[in-house]
């Protein structure tokens, strides 16, 4: 499967499901645009306040809440890292 037809199907799932809220999707186009910019490569690696800048999410306990829904729901894979140069690591799951 190509990179945008990844893309183009996690972004399917993202919108079709009746599950997901408004932060949920926030998180999801964050998450996307680091993809993106990570040249669409699995894994990438994320810092909490990049994705919670962009996804306009001001908790972390929110922030944790909602990427913990992600990740059982199975929008991805999350590998935390506790160096904070590093950054987690995020593997995208488009199905």
């Amino acid at each position: 499967m190509s990179n945008a037809e990844q893309l183009s199907n996690f972004i399917q799932r993202v919108t079709s499901d009746g599950k997901l809220n408004t932060s949920h999707i926030s998180m999801c186009t964050a998450l996307c645009s680091a993809w993106i910019e990570n040249g669409l490569t699995n894994p990438f690696n994320i810092s909490r306040k990049s994705i919670m800048t962009a996804a306009k999410i001001k908790s972390t306990s929110t922030y944790h809440r909602i990427l913990n829904d992600l990740a059982a729901l199975k929008y991805f894979q999350y590998k935390p890292s506790f160096h904070p140069a590093k950054g987690s690591q995020v593997f995208i799951l488009s199905e």
